[in-house]
């Protein structure tokens, strides 16, 4: 961030001159493998710091580590979006709807949800507002596993005549 240069500076002390970029990197290195390991000291301690739950939410992230590969297969240009066909990474949806109960932004996220996917399955199109089916409608919506899954990788394909 903008304290980085900070940083910098504190290591140049302890580095050799002539190869302070090499050096810095192995600096950086160091670093991060010693915050790795005590975050899992203290995760197996069971001393783990949180900052207190968001008002009404939870503080359970799902976001994919960068370890995690997750690669395109050939996708179209001609298509507008292309994700990765994996089903590794899920949110089981009752679980996450409970532990986040009281969020605002998930208020009738079920009903909203299948609206949505309803309103996609039948091919309609979007208008900017979604559609409202009726509850004997929705109930046709069966979400597999009640599982919905998260992707690190999306491609889309757009075309740009700003060259």
């Amino acid at each position: 961030g903008e304290l980085e240069h900070r940083r910098v500076k504190r290591f140049y002390p302890k580095v050799n001159k002539s190869r302070f970029t090499a050096e810095r990197q192995e600096q950086i290195l160091f670093e991060m493998n010693r915050h790795y390991q005590r975050q899992l000291e203290s995760d197996a301690s069971g001393n783990t710091r949180q900052a207190p739950p968001l008002k009404g939410g939870s503080r359970e992230s799902h976001h994919l580590q960068f370890d995690e590969s997750e690669p395109l297969s050939y996708s179209d240009p001609k298509a507008h979006y292309h994700m990765s066909e994996s089903n590794r990474n899920y949110i089981n949806l009752p679980m996450w709807l409970g532990k986040n109960k009281g969020d605002p932004a998930l208020e009738d996220f079920l009903p909203r949800l299948k609206d949505h996917v309803l309103t996609r399955l039948l091919g309609q199109a979007y208008d900017g507002d979604e559609q409202s089916f009726t509850s004997a409608e929705c109930s046709n919506v069966i979400i597999f596993k009640d599982r919905i899954y998260c992707h690190k990788v999306l491609q889309v394909n757009y075309t740009t005549y700003d060259m």
